[in-house]
């Protein structure tokens, strides 16, 4: 019997995937404010220095975003997605080609790696620039 079960198990090890690995995505982190250029990071969450070379990130395709349910504006077109390795943090930046004037972002991210694929939603909002103004 143990003879008839040794190719049985040998075949499900081999099925088996060496290891099982998820990527994580963190909040965003906004360092812009409203009519500036969006300058913002989402952490990245049990990731590897390698997968920072080797992710596609992407602002998700027009169908992701109606099945999602989620409006794309022509404006999300200007945003532009980069993995960084920062002293050993990793991180996406996220970034825009021109100023932002609405006073909100809900964008769906796409990200493929060797490993899966994945797709979050995220919203931004963007406080105006707060001006003080001294008595006289």
């Amino acid at each position: 019997m143990v003879r008839k079960l040794l190719p049985v198990l040998i075949f499900t090890v081999l099925l088996l995937p060496n290891y099982v690995y998820a990527l994580g995505l963190g909040d965003i982190h906004v360092d812009s404010t409203l009519n500036q250029k969006l300058d913002a990071r989402i952490n990245l969450v049990s990731a590897v220095p390698e997968d920072a070379e080797v992710m596609i990130i992407k602002l998700a395709s027009q169908e992701e975003f109606l099945k999602a349910g989620i409006d794309r504006p022509h404006l999300l077109n200007s945003l532009k997605f980069k993995a960084v390795n920062e002293n050993g943090q990793l991180f996406i930046k996220v970034t825009s080609s021109s100023p932002i004037r609405e006073p909100s972002l809900n964008f769906l991210l796409d990200i493929d790696w060797p490993d899966g694929h994945m797709l979050r939603q995220y919203t931004v909002l963007l406080n105006p620039p707060v001006v003080s103004r001294t008595s006289e």
